[in-house]
C-alpha cells in the first residue's frame, strides 16, 4: 500500500511497508533514488532499532542473546496510518511477537513525513510502553538520486557544512564493523567541505561522529544540491556503492554506529544509545531541503 502527499509543485509517496518515503518529485525531477537493484534496491529506509551490522547478526539484552538483522527490523514491517492530511502522514509501528524475537521491548515507534514548499521532514517518536527504560538506536538512509541534481555520480560533487570540522572520519572494516584505529583526518582537517570521489568510497560508508555542523549540503557540479538538517542526530553517515560509480549518494542521520570491533556485544554499551523512561518518549527529526 501507498500513499501520496503534496505541498506546493512537491509530492512526495510513502509505503505502508517501513514507513518509508519512496519519492519525492517535482513533476520532473524525482530527488530520491529510485531503487535500481543493479546498484542499490532502496530508497530511504528507516533504521531501527539497530544501525548497521551487529557481531553475528545478534545483539545481548541483560545477557539475553537475540537475531538483530542489519539495520533492525523495522525497514521490512508495516505500519499502520494513524493520521495523514493533504501535506502529512503519521504511520506506526507497536511492538509485538515478531519484534519481540530481536528487541523484547514494549515501544510504540511513529514516523511522520511532512511535505513543505522546499522539501520535507521526517520525525520519529519511540514512546516507552513498558516498566522499565529503553535503549535504542534509530536513523536515516536516504537516497539523493544524483541525475536530479544533473550529475551521474558522486565525481565532482561536494558537501558543504555549516561549520568549519576537525572531527575523524570512520570507516568500517571487512565486515562493516567500525574500527577505532581505521579513521582518517584528513577528509575534513579544518575544513567545512569533502570533494567527492567514487574512490573515497572504495572502504564503504563515511561515518562522521560529534561534528558541530548540524546542516550539510550537496552540491553537484552543476551548482545544483540539496541541504540536510540533521540536528539531534550525533552521527552523518555518507555511502555511495564501493566500486560502482553509482548515480545515488546517501546522506544518513544517525543515532548510533555499526557494531565496534572491540564491542562486547551487550547492547547496552554501544555508543550514541537514546534511552527513554517508562511512560516517556523520544523525538528526533530530520528535513531535507532543495538547492535550485
Amino acid at each position: 500500500m501507498e500513499y501520496t502527499i503534496k505541498s506546493g509543485k512537491y509530492t512526495a509517496v510513502i509505503l505502508q511497508r517501513g514507513a518509508e518515503l519512496v519519492s519525492f518529485s517535482d513533476g520532473e525531477r524525482e530527488y530520491i533514488w529510485t531503487g535500481d537493484a543493479a546498484f542499490w534496491s532502496g530508497h530511504n529506509p528507516l533504521l531501527f532499532p539497530v544501525i548497521g551490522r551487529m557481531k553475528n547478526g545478534r545483539v545481548a539484552f541483560d545477557g539475553e542473546v537475540h537475531e538483530m538483522p542489519k539495520h533492525g527490523f523495522a525497514r521490512g514491517m508495516d505500519f499502520t496510518v494513524t493520521a495523514q492530511e493533504a501535506d502529512s502522514i503519521s504511520l506506526e509501528l507497536s511492538s509485538n511477537e515478531e519484534t519481540k524475537k530481536s528487541y523484547p521491548f514494549d515501544f510504540v515507534l511513529t514516523v511522520t513525513h511532512t511535505v513543505s514548499e522546499n522539501g520535507f521532514k521526517t520525525s520519529y517518536t519511540v514512546k516507552n510502553n513498558g516498566e522499565e527504560r529503553i535503549s535504542f538506536n534509530i536513523g536515516g538512509h536516504t537516497g539523493i538520486n544524483l541525475p536530479a541534481l544533473g550529475a551521474d555520480s558522486v565525481e565532482g560533487c561536494r558537501l558543504v557544512f555549516d561549520s568549519v570540522e576537525n572531527a575523524s572520519v570512520y570507516y568500517g572494516d571487512e565486515n562493516l564493523f567500525v574500527r577505532e584505529d581505521y579513521k582518517r583526518t584528513d577528509v575534513l582537517n579544518g575544513t567545512d567541505g569533502i570533494d567527492l570521489t567514487c574512490s573515497l568510497f572504495d572502504g564503504d560508508a563515511l561515518m562522521i561522529s560529534d561534528m558541530k555542523s548540524r546542516k550539510v549540503s550537496l552540491f553537484s557540479p552543476q551548482g545544483k544540491g540539496v541541504e540536510m538538517d540533521f540536528s539531534g542526530f550525533p552521527v552523518l553517515g555518507v555511502w555511495t556503492p564501493p566500486q560502482k560509480n553509482a548515480p545515488f549518494v546517501c546522506l544518513e542521520p544517525w543515532h548510533g554506529l555499526p557494531a565496534m570491533t572491540f564491542e562486547s556485544g551487550e547492547f547496552c554499551e554501544k555508543p550514541h544509545l537514546v534511552r527513554v523512561d517508562s511512560g516517556n518518549e523520544a523525538v528526533l527529526s530530520y528535513s531535507l531541503n532543495i538547492i535550485d
